[in-house]
């Protein structure tokens, strides 16, 4: 990931297990980062156990409803498939990545996630 352009990806637990982050980097960049990597992992890029699975997703739920506290009210929940954002949402804004970041701060701390 790193030499894929996420230059803070951080390093897996002793579980294997990447803590959930902010990248730091644009939406398409992470995206094709992971797509370069996922062949890596030892489950090929599967969603985890359930308990993985409905903790990323309460982390997401989350981190929406946070982001659209802040200036972005039509920022979708996360769904099963990847959307995109709705017109208007510049992900790249510097609005959006203080946003996503406050909220990526404020969600880790809700939730007790390192």
């Amino acid at each position: 990931m790193r030499s894929h352009g996420v230059p803070n990806f951080p390093d897996p637990n002793p579980q294997g297990e990447f803590p959930p982050f902010h990248t730091g980097v644009s939406k398409q960049i992470s995206t094709a980062a992971d797509d370069a990597c996922k062949h890596l992992l030892s489950h090929g890029g599967s969603a985890g156990t359930p308990q993985q699975r409905q903790q990323k997703l309460a982390f997401a739920l989350k981190l929406a409803q946070c982001i659209r506290r802040h200036g972005f009210p039509t920022f979708p929940d996360p769904t099963g498939s990847s959307q995109g954002l709705p017109p208007g949402i510049d992900p790249n804004s510097p609005q959006f990545q203080a946003a996503e970041m406050t909220c990526h701060k404020q969600v880790q701390q809700a939730l007790g996630l390192p």
